[in-house]
């Protein structure tokens, strides 16, 4: 009976073992992650905009000495905007192989047709979401802490593509025109909606705010 109830009390255990270690495998294999969120997944809002208006996927605006173009952008657009403005073929915001992308761009075009300078900051470019969750455009700072989170350090020459970026004030002279990157951090799963705002110095010496709206494509109903 003894050696009856031994084999039954070990058999329990390499059981209970087997389903510890096989469950949770189960379980994740089961469970769906929530694909990440793209800029195609957004409508732009015209009735929203301050200042811009709809021109195609452009948002546009125009003034007595300035005018704006602010337009999203795809993986493949930020890689050839990188190279066409610096020479360098790499994106250092590309996600790897098998993963998702984590980064979101926006094209940024200033020009200045007044007299006197044109100041913008893209840390005046704030991106809030109905979540409550606000981004600020990522530089090579960022890029390499985030590098260094993962153990590893930002390559040298990825340096190279700091003229393609908005990641510092930026002063255009008169009748000259600025390009740049506005990159920013994946949006949350569950973001509805979210506003991209930009705040400008003109030549005049106003500052105008401009706002560019965006609201979540809802997915097609499920046949039943």
């Amino acid at each position: 009976m003894k050696s009856l109830y031994l084999r039954s009390l070990c058999a329990l255990l390499i059981g209970a073992a087997l389903y510890a270690a096989l469950a949770p495998a189960s379980l994740a294999a089961k469970k769906e992650v929530a694909p990440a969120l793209q800029p195609a997944d957004f409508v732009p809002v015209a009735e929203g905009a301050s200042l811009f208006r709809l021109e195609s996927e452009s948002w546009v605006a125009e003034g007595d000495g300035w005018a704006i173009w602010l337009k999203p952008i795809s993986r493949e657009e930020r890689l050839n905007f990188i190279k066409r403005k610096t020479g360098f073929g790499i994106d250092p915001y590309a996600a790897r192989p098998g993963q998702q992308p984590v980064y979101f761009t926006f094209l940024l075009v200033v020009e200045n047709r007044g007299s006197s300078a044109l100041d913008f900051s893209p840390q005046s470019a704030w991106l809030r979401t109905n979540r409550q969750q606000v981004l600020l455009p990522q530089g090579l700072a960022e890029l390499s802490f985030n590098y260094r989170v993962m153990g590893r350090e930002l390559p040298v020459a990825y340096e190279q593509i700091k003229g393609a970026l908005y990641e510092a004030a930026v002063s255009i002279p008169p009748g000259e025109r600025s390009a740049g990157l506005l990159v920013y951090d994946m949006l949350r799963p569950k973001t509805k909606s979210w506003n991209l705002s930009l705040r400008m110095t003109l030549p005049s010496g106003d500052r105008i705010a401009l706002a560019a709206p965006y609201e979540r494509v809802k997915p097609p109903k499920k046949k039943k």
